[in-house]
């Protein structure tokens, strides 16, 4: 498999993949993914890469993870690499809640160990520039305060040594020399003060010269400065042992931490490349389905390759012409599944499906091999040789013009043969030829199939499955510029059967290519159909939500109205009681209850609900809904005043049928209200019921 690998672009492939991970040990796993024969480890990280591609947004920046080996002994780590330690507990931390939370790749999230206590430790002594804190220990806090004592005091003294001295220096700064503090005074007047001479300047015309009230406390500063080395020495050494305790806890953090990362970056390429994780057979079999050579795809738009096979026939015969695709087919199909096996996402269509193959054999192009002194043809039988010694019903053989390179008629014979020493042992092979030998052949094998590279006035790199294909030298040539008188002798040299085999095949072809585009279009146009539908339906899903919130609201208003009527009733009988009304004035509250009622009635609240932006339905909230209604003796206008009312409600309350009672008379009424109800956009069709059943006095309506 590797030298097939090297062959299609494999290497290439994950090198571009490899681009989509944020830290180097991510990067490193893309790079190392070679294929395995397929098994539930396999169809597991298809599966995690499927959470990933869904989750990939929620996942934090993974840039920070570097591989690191353990201290080793009698050596500790610096501050700046403590604090990384410490970042990437904290990252394992940020991620480990993050996949909780969403409830993604759980194996690789009860690898991740935090370490909070490791990693509050580093960052109580290191800050968060990478240096020890002053704080970071008792005595280190306490060295510091020493220092900053020594440094005030160091200062005073000096700022009175410059005033005794003044005239002497050649600048009036404090500064240090071999980390002593001196005064820059004059060389010629260096004897002048007391004290060490630390060093000269470059003129030598200054001389930096440490006071003598200076010596004792600069050393002891020096000694400070040691002392403060040493507890910080100290405390990275404690650090530094914590991290080697824990060190195998960090290596699986940092492991499974580049692993999150190589499945992100295969995620991000699936997205950016329309990718999908392929399907796959415990059968020997492929199905592809607008798949794609995925280096040719990132270069230029390519035609995709559909092809089922392996279930009834195990040898595809491709022909075709020159430049036609043949040999783009089999490294299509050479890494397509070489990049499944080795677990990364495949720039193919759902529902591509990949078979389990044993071994996976291939001779791709020219590779002539000068070292050991062998012929194309010799260095392609040699490799042939290796495969019939070793296929299987479970191997899966790709071969590039098979039978070339010598006589048509021996290698034709060749092929044929070894075609089916293959067959027999139940080998899937795809091969290509020129071959017409070997295309009849195979037309007439049953366990065999002929595929063509289709061509219709050039190559369209579609493959069509059950018929060979013409090679169109000629034509090829003709394209490419050779000469016309050339080109015109040759047709005379050529069998005229065979030209006219070529013809038809080309017009097959040509035939072959409207039904595919009339098919394509067809999908299309199913396509879209499928997204209407779904559309539609997802809106009358919404719409019957919105009209369960309307009558609920309703209801709960028509309750409030009642309570509230309640109320009033309730407050009117304690007035008349309080007022010991007379019977007149009962009688007097009786009629301004009654007028209330009839009010309340009259401006009961209405719900309108517009249904598809045209209808406008209007809903009593304190109604119930019959299944039927009378409108006998109205007129005209009565009458469908409170049948649009009534279809309103009908409509809410989700009816399918209602019954309309007008009656028979003289018909005026009923062929009135059905004139209405044919052009009603509520309705869906009218019926009159059976005789026993109110016969021409009843309209059966049927509401959409």
């Amino acid at each position: 498999m590797k030298k097939l690998a090297q062959i299609v672009g494999l290497p290439r492939l994950k090198e571009i993949v490899a681009e989509y991970a944020d830290s180097a040990p991510g990067k490193l796993r893309i790079l190392s993914l070679k294929p395995v024969n397929l098994n539930h480890i396999t169809e597991h990280i298809f599966d995690q890469l499927s959470q990933v591609i869904e989750h990939q947004d929620v996942i934090s920046e993974l840039s920070i993870v570097e591989e690191a080996g353990a201290p080793r002994l009698g050596i500790y780590l610096s501050s700046g690499e403590l604090f990384h330690f410490a970042r990437e507990l904290e990252l394992t931390g940020e991620t480990k809640g993050i996949l909780s939370e969403n409830k993604i790749l759980e194996d690789l999230e009860e690898k991740l160990n935090p370490l909070p206590q490791l990693k509050e430790e580093i960052l109580e002594c290191i800050d968060d520039e990478g240096q020890v804190r002053v704080d970071a220990s008792p005595q280190l806090k306490s060295l510091y305060r020493e220092r900053k004592k020594l440094q005030a005091a160091i200062e005073n003294t000096l700022k009175n040594v410059m005033q005794k001295h003044e005239e002497l220096l050649q600048d009036d700064v404090i500064t240090q020399r071999r980390e002593r503090t001196v005064l820059p005074v004059k060389y010629d007047r260096k004897g002048e003060i007391e004290g060490v001479v630390v060093d000269l300047s470059r003129t030598g015309n200054t001389a930096f010269i440490e006071p003598a009230e200076l010596v004792p406390l600069n050393n002891q500063l020096r000694e400070n400065s040691i002392d403060i080395e040493e507890e910080k020495k100290r405390i990275l050494k404690a650090l530094t042992d914590m991290v080697r305790e824990n060190f195998m806890e960090i290596e699986r953090n940092i492991d499974t931490l580049a692993e999150i990362d190589s499945l992100r970056a295969r995620a991000r390429y699936a997205r950016k490349f329309k990718c999908s994780i392929p399907q796959f057979s415990n059968e020997s079999t492929l199905k592809f389905k607008k798949c794609h050579h995925p280096l040719l795809m990132i270069e230029r738009e390519a035609v995709p390759l559909d092809l089922e096979f392996g279930k009834e026939k195990r040898i595809l015969l491709v022909s075709g012409p020159n430049a036609g695709g043949k040999t783009v087919l089999l490294k299509t199909i050479g890494i397509t599944v070489l990049s499944a096996y080795a677990c990364l996402p495949i720039p193919a269509a759902e529902g591509t499906i990949i078979g389990t193959f044993k071994d996976i054999y291939g001779i791709i192009e020219d590779e002539q091999s000068i070292e050991e002194n062998l012929s194309t043809f010799s260095s392609y039988v040699i490799r042939l040789k290796k495969i019939l010694e070793e296929a299987d019903e479970k191997s899966l053989v790709l071969c590039d013009e098979l039978g070339g390179n010598t006589d048509p008629e021996e290698g034709g014979a060749l092929a044929i043969s070894i075609l089916n020493s293959l067959c027999d042992r139940g080998s899937m092979v795809i091969t290509t030829t020129h071959l017409g030998s070997l295309k009849f052949y195979v037309a007439e094998h049953e366990a065999m199939l002929n595929g063509a590279m289709e061509y219709v006035d050039r190559p369209t790199y579609h493959l069509q499955i059950g018929i060979p294909g013409g090679s169109r030298a000629i034509a090829v040539a003709e394209t490419l510029g050779l000469p016309r008188e050339v080109i015109k002798k040759a047709k005379g040299f050529l069998d005229s059967s065979a030209l006219k085999a070529e013809e038809l095949i080309e017009e097959f072809s040509k035939r072959n290519k409207e039904i595919r585009e009339y098919e394509e279009e067809i999908q299309e146009l199913k396509s879209r159909l499928e997204t209407l539908t779904k559309e539609y339906d997802e809106k009358m899903k919404n719409i019957k939500k919105e009209q369960k919130e309307i009558l609920s609201e309703a209801k709960e208003k028509a309750k409030e109205i009642l309570k509230e009527a309640r109320s009033t009733v309730e407050a009117t009988i304690k007035e008349i009681k309080a007022s010991n009304a007379t019977r007149e004035s009962i009688k007097d509250y009786k009629i301004a209850f009654d007028k209330l009622l009839i009010e309340e009635k009259e401006e009961k609240e209405r719900v309108t609900y517009p249904l598809k932006g045209k209808i406008h339905i209007n809903y009593d909230v304190d109604m119930e809904v019959p299944l039927e209604i009378s409108v006998r003796g109205m007129t005209k206008e009565e009458a469908w005043e409170k049948t649009d009312k009534y279809l309103d409600r009908a409509v809410l309350a989700s009816y399918e049928q209602v019954r309309i009672v007008h009656g028979k008379g003289s018909w005026i009424l009923r062929n009135d209200i059905h004139e209405k109800l044919k052009k009603d956009p509520r309705v869906k069709s009218i019926l009159t019921p059976h005789r026993n059943e109110g016969g021409a006095g009843v309209t059966l309506v049927k509401i959409k």
